[in-house]
């Protein structure tokens, strides 16, 4: 019951579950405020107008394309170091979320994409060091360690400090340890539950890992996605085991009140699992879309441009004016407290006069 209240109140339910239009109305939003801060800020000294600039921008399909890309490149680092499947989740839902807010054009993808998995991995308090991760991604270890501390803030700020991720996996867990008791309970051997629950488990498995390359994780609850999985996995049961699970699907869909309601879910979770299993584009339209988005970078974002050194002086001044305002602050206040009025006035001034009211008078 603790898990199911937990999954109500959290920020993964009431927050980042969204239906299909939301999903492409968001990305629409980000992606069209890319290329207007594109056109904006585009430098007059350039050899190429803001048009012709605009004219390579990745469409909202490329950039799909070379988010899956990043995704399954996201799964084999996590096979590589043979991190849990909860791990795997964790880090794909990150990027998926991130990039409901910001754009290929605007943060390049395999620098969120090792952030990810570096969050990831403290989240769940396996800690991964940059040095190994930048095995994995075979690069050198300062490289990669000044690429996850330089975006980890831009991360956190990207999923607005959402970090909890309620995963299809754990909910997995719980039907089938809801299903072998029900096996147990029409007299089936123990073992012979196990065996069932553990054969049907890898077939899941494999569901769930093609709908995390979906935007399933984004649409439906964890615990839809875990039983799409089994119905999945349960296809390929065949006498005493298949009339099990079917028994066990009917005490499922009585639970769940609404039958209609969850089939229609469940077809949509099937057609997202096709789409996730689907292979990748070609090498070479990888490699196109991804040298367009080094053409045209958002200014607001990329620390090469002269709008983002702005922004970034431009913060730095406020951060000096913040601090002597303080200091000013703090002054003033301990001469209110020593009764030195003029300092209290000024706290700029180098004279400190004691107020006539405190002045010590020879006898």
């Amino acid at each position: 019951m603790a898990s199911i209240n937990s999954w109500l109140t959290s920020s993964h339910k009431t927050r980042w579950i969204l239906g299909d239009q939301e999903l492409e109305k968001r990305r629409a939003a980000c992606y069209e405020k890319s290329l207007g801060e594109i056109e904006r800020y585009k430098p007059e000294s350039a050899s190429t107008s803001a048009a012709d600039n605009l004219a390579v921008a990745v469409s909202l399909e490329e950039q799909k394309q070379l988010l899956s890309y990043y995704e399954k490149t996201l799964s084999k680092i996590c096979s590589l170091f043979r991190m849990p499947r909860k791990i795997l989740a964790i880090s794909i839902v990150y990027l998926k979320r991130f990039y409901l807010k910001f754009t290929v054009l605007d943060h390049e993808p395999w620098r969120i994409m090792v952030t990810c998995v570096y969050l990831a991995c403290k989240v769940e308090n396996a800690y991964l060091a940059a040095e190994e991760l930048a095995k994995g991604v075979q690069q050198d270890a300062r490289v990669v360690e000044k690429i996850v501390l330089g975006s980890e803030m831009t991360l956190l700020q990207g999923l607005d400090f959402d970090l909890v991720v309620h995963t299809p996996y754990a909910s997995l867990r719980g039907f089938l340890y809801e299903l072998e008791n029900c096996c147990q309970f029409e007299g089936w051997d123990p073992d012979r539950a196990e065996t069932l629950s553990s054969a049907l488990r890898k077939r899941a498995n494999k569901s769930l890992d093609a709908l995390l390359f979906s935007d399933a994780p984004l649409t439906f609850s964890p615990g839809i996605l875990a039983y799409a999985a089994l119905q999945v996995a349960a296809k390929k049961m065949e006498g005493e085991d298949k009339q099990m699970v079917e028994s066990f699907f009917g005490h499922c869909r009585s639970k769940a009140g609404n039958t209609e309601k969850l089939a229609e879910f469940v077809k949509k979770v099937h057609k997202l699992g096709a789409r996730g299993s689907a292979s990748l584009a070609d090498e070479g339209v990888l490699k196109e879309i991804d040298r367009k988005v080094k053409l045209c970078r958002n200014p607001v974002y990329d620390p090469t441009s002269d709008q983002y050194k702005k922004q970034q002086a431009e913060k730095q001044a406020q951060k000096l004016r913040a601090k002597a305002n303080l200091k000013r602050s703090a002054a003033a206040s301990d001469a209110r407290a020593l009764g030195l009025t003029e300092i209290a006035e000024n706290p700029d001034s180098k004279r400190r006069k004691s107020s006539p009211t405190n002045r010590v008078v020879a006898g």
